[in-house]
């Protein structure tokens, strides 16, 4: 009878896991559809005010440019779309999609390494350097500040062992939104195209704490040209 009233036990206690383990799963699944579908909204959110602000164009402006971040293997690349706000003003919006290989994150006393991309919103300040020197005269400096939707999940998943279940950690997830500053320069060739250099900083990237990259590129400005 004690052996019965043991297995029972053992029994109800199996079921208990599995119940518990099937309502985390449910859990963990609607999570993941709620954030694909905030994630969604989001991006959708920022192309259709690229769109609108696109048909209103001032100073439309596309730039393609090359990362290269902190650690060593870490580079990559990104594309924006940008315009002022305002006919002739100094203060823009922009649009970019970017993507970040081989970013470092630290945990469990081990190094793993993750492609992070991200659609990243930014309003940024111009002014054109006041100067008679030929060099300097064609020099605008630029300070951004805006936010990134991520568009990458990065996790990491340590298999199931004896008496330990499987877990799974998230250093990022889809529709994360993180902070960014930057501060860049653009050099003026001629009135439609610049060189473009800069530093790009996102201070707190969810799990992966402070990202940092340099980066340099073209841009090249329709209509009016580079009256900055």
């Amino acid at each position: 009878m004690v052996v019965s009233i043991v297995e029972n036990n053992l029994d109800k206690s199996k079921q208990q896991k599995r119940t518990l383990q099937k309502t985390s799963i449910q859990i963990n699944m609607k999570s993941h559809h709620l954030k694909r579908m905030r994630n969604f909204f989001a991006v959708s959110g920022i192309l259709i005010a690229a769109n609108v602000f696109s048909f209103n164009a001032r100073a439309l402006e596309i730039s393609g440019d090359f990362h290269k971040g902190s650690e060593s293997k870490s580079q990559g690349y990104s594309f924006a779309l940008t315009d002022t706000f305002t006919k002739g003003g100094n203060i823009y919006w922009s649009v970019a999609y970017s993507s970040l290989d081989n970013v470092k994150v630290e945990w469990n006393n081990d190094e793993q390494f993750f492609k992070i991309a991200t659609v990243d919103a930014l309003v940024s300040y111009r002014h054109k350097v006041q100067s008679y020197n030929s060099f300097f005269k064609n020099i605008t400096i630029e300070y951004q500040v805006g936010a990134s939707v991520a568009l990458t999940e990065n996790k990491f998943t340590w298999p199931e062992t004896p008496g330990l279940e499987e877990e799974i950690k998230y250093f990022s997830e889809e529709s994360d939104i993180n902070p960014i500053i930057g501060v860049g320069a653009y050099y003026k060739l001629n009135r439609n195209t610049s060189i473009n250099v800069g530093v790009k900083y996102q201070p707190s990237f969810s799990e992966f704490g402070a990202i940092t990259s340099a980066y340099v590129g073209v841009s090249y400005r329709f209509g009016r040209g580079l009256d900055r």
